[in-house]
């Protein structure tokens, strides 16, 4: 009996529709009402989907504003010049809300979350606060909120500084604001107080706030983080400068935190963190220096201590920490001998506004918050003499864009107990690396990139060998290497992953090379291959009775029998029709257990062209036929 969406458990459907609904929250601009439009038209499609969509339909409010104006042209077809037409046409400014499905269901006890959003400009938070209040939101009861979502940014990369109340006809006269004037911290304060007394209740933030340039150089909702901060438990904060939280050390019963300020020179300054309540802490965009002096093991009492044949040192116990996120920055530019990066912005500040303050900005009263300090230079080495971590529970690791060697921080991580492991660096951080130990490991993604030609090639080879590897425990492995030059496999018994069930290879192998990757993965089921270069076909092959008869004359032994999925990327340069089809043909006709092809690439109708003359033949292609599903992509 074929699986229909009425036949399936209403287990997977639930866990179906879950995954549809959080895969929002890592997109860099997420639509909460698109989202919830999806749901929406989910829940008319029959029966068993209604009862697992009808719940997600009330279980978030949102309040998302969008520039019509710009929504309304074409984002598939639409040119440059037409959507730079349609950033400077007078906004249409629209909020959509789901509040009235929800007041005419009386759900109120079934929303658990609220969703405050812009797809537009930066909001201003007097516009906002007169929108929740024209929705009357605060007569409702929501006291069962527990999670608020807060989306400042501007979808569209509109310079705020640019809209007047002349430019902007839409605008009302009391929240225009002119290219110069500085946004009031006071307005925050106000739809910060409004929030907390409506939802009182919310023990979780999701925040992500690209400051716009008329607001002061601290997070804009400061003022409300500071005013809940003892309630909550989980912060999700995403700043272009550091938040004044106030507080010289976070609460302890904040148990997930994901810090990302894009001003990393600035991470000195947040509250030091208590490390042994934390359950998932992800840093973004911090420097190398000061990494675990940012953490403490009780409030504002001192470390552990213990002692070890080098003598004494400082212990921080992340003793429930079970994933461990860490993105590194190394920053871009130097400032002048006697100047901070403050200087530097007040600088640039006079200079855009054309204003005529003094230079010296102390006792200003529009940069308060800013504090003077000299910016170190030590960006380049892990500090390691100061506070050491511990991490006894730790399973989930994932450092981004890691300068050095990255065995200079494994020394912190007790690596055999790691379950996902992702790395991401410069090639020269797979130096000495061994992953040969770490038997509870089931998945890796490993991604190197290089700044140099310099060796590239020696590094980029042990870079495979280190990622092939592996231990035979590991199940699923992503492989990306960004180098120009040609990688070779490692020899056969370096190759050491032989459990793994997924494969992502992102490298410069050739087709010639596939044979014998797949004859070493005995349990592989899936493989997708990207930047693979292609071997060039005997000039007898360019027919299809040529292919025919060179495939004959060729081995066409199994090169495995486990492969399901097989999901090519041919988009590469110079690659004519023939070469592409000779390439893929030569690796799929020796794979019987193969069901799935995806194909992305510009040969689509080529491929089957040539494909199908050869169906004919049934000695050349004795197992394709049974392939389900043959898909390819333009």
């Amino acid at each position: 009996m074929a699986v229909t969406l009425q036949t399936l458990p209403k287990q997977i459907l639930d866990r179906i529709l879950e995954i549809c609904y959080n895969r929002l929250l890592p997109i860099y601009r997420p639509r909460f009402y698109k989202l919830h439009r999806e749901f929406r038209e989910y829940a008319h499609l029959c029966h068993s989907l209604r009862a697992s969509a009808l719940p997600y339909l009330y279980k978030r409010l949102i309040f998302e504003r969008y520039n019509l104006t710009v929504e309304g042209v074409d984002k598939h077809k639409r040119s440059h010049e037409e959507l730079e037409a349609a950033k400077k046409l007078p906004p249409q400014i629209k909020w959509m809300s789901n509040l009235r499905l929800i007041v005419e269901a009386g759900a109120f006890d079934k929303v658990t979350e609220v969703a405050i959003s812009s797809c537009d400009r930066y909001p201003m938070p007097d516009d906002v606060l007169a929108t929740l209040q024209k929705y009357e939101f605060e007569k409702h009861d929501w006291t069962h909120v527990t999670m608020l979502y807060i989306n400042f940014k501007s979808d569209y990369e509109l310079d705020d500084k640019e809209i007047s109340a002349d430019d902007d006809p839409g605008t009302p006269a009391k929240t225009a604001a002119s290219g110069n004037d500085w946004v009031s911290e006071e307005s925050f304060g106000a739809l910060g107080s409004y929030l907390d007394i409506t939802m009182p209740n919310v023990d979780e933030l999701w925040m992500d706030d690209d400051r716009c340039r008329r607001i002061g150089p601290r997070c804009s909702m400061s003022n409300y983080i500071m005013d809940h901060l003892d309630r909550f438990k989980s912060l999700n904060l995403q700043f272009a400068y550091t938040p004044t939280f106030g507080v010289k050390v976070l609460p302890a019963h904040i148990t997930r935190l994901t810090l990302s300020i894009h001003s990393a020179y600035d991470y000195v300054d947040i509250p030091r963190i208590v490390a042994p309540t934390l359950v998932s802490l992800t840093l973004m965009s911090i420097p190398l220096n000061y990494l675990w002096d940012r953490f403490c093991n009780v409030p504002g009492g001192p470390s552990k201590s213990r002692s070890s044949a080098n003598g004494s040192y400082n212990v921080i116990e992340f003793s429930e920490l079970e994933k461990l996120e860490l993105t590194f920055h190394v920053p871009y530019r130097s400032v002048p001998s006697g100047k901070t990066e403050d200087d530097l912005m007040w600088d640039q500040y006079r200079k855009e506004s054309g204003s005529d303050l003094e230079a010296n900005y102390k006792g200003n009263p529009r940069l308060k918050t800013v504090s003077i300090k000299e910016r170190t230079p030590k960006y380049t080495q892990l500090r390691t003499d100061g506070r050491r971590p511990r991490f006894p529970k730790l399973r989930h690791l994932q450092l981004n864009l890691y300068p050095g060697r990255v065995n200079d921080i494994l020394k912190e991580i007790p690596v055999e107990q790691l379950y996902t492991l992702s790395i991401s660096g410069d090639l020269v951080v797979y130096k000495s690396l061994r992953l040969k130990g770490l038997t509870n490991l089931r998945y890796s993604n490993l991604s190197c990139y290089s700044e140099s030609r310099y060796r590239e090639s020696a590094h980029g080879n042990r870079f495979l060998a280190h990622a092939l590897g592996q231990s035979a425990h590991i199940r699923s492995i992503v492989v990306s290497a960004s180098t120009e030059y040609r990688l070779k496999l490692p020899p056969a018994d370096k190759i050491m992953c032989t459990g793994v069930r997924k494969l992502v290879l992102k490298a410069q192998i050739t087709y010639a090379d596939v044979p014998d990757l797949l004859r070493r993965l005995p349990m592989l089921e899936s493989l997708e291959l990207q930047r693979a270069m292609f071997v060039k076909p005997p000039a007898s092959v360019r027919t299809a009775e040529g292919m025919a008869a060179h495939m004959l004359s060729t081995d066409m032994r199994p090169i495995s029998t486990s492969l399901l999925k097989f999901f090519p990327d041919v988009l590469m340069r110079n690659a004519t029709d023939d070469v592409v089809f000779y390439n893929i043909l030569m690796v799929i006709a020796r794979i019987p257990s193969l069901r799935e092809l995806k194909m992305f690439s510009f040969y689509s109708t080529q491929f089957f062209r040539e494909l199908l003359p050869l169906f004919k033949i049934h000695q050349v292609l004795p197992f394709i036929r049974h392939l389900t599903t043959l898909e390819c992509t333009e």
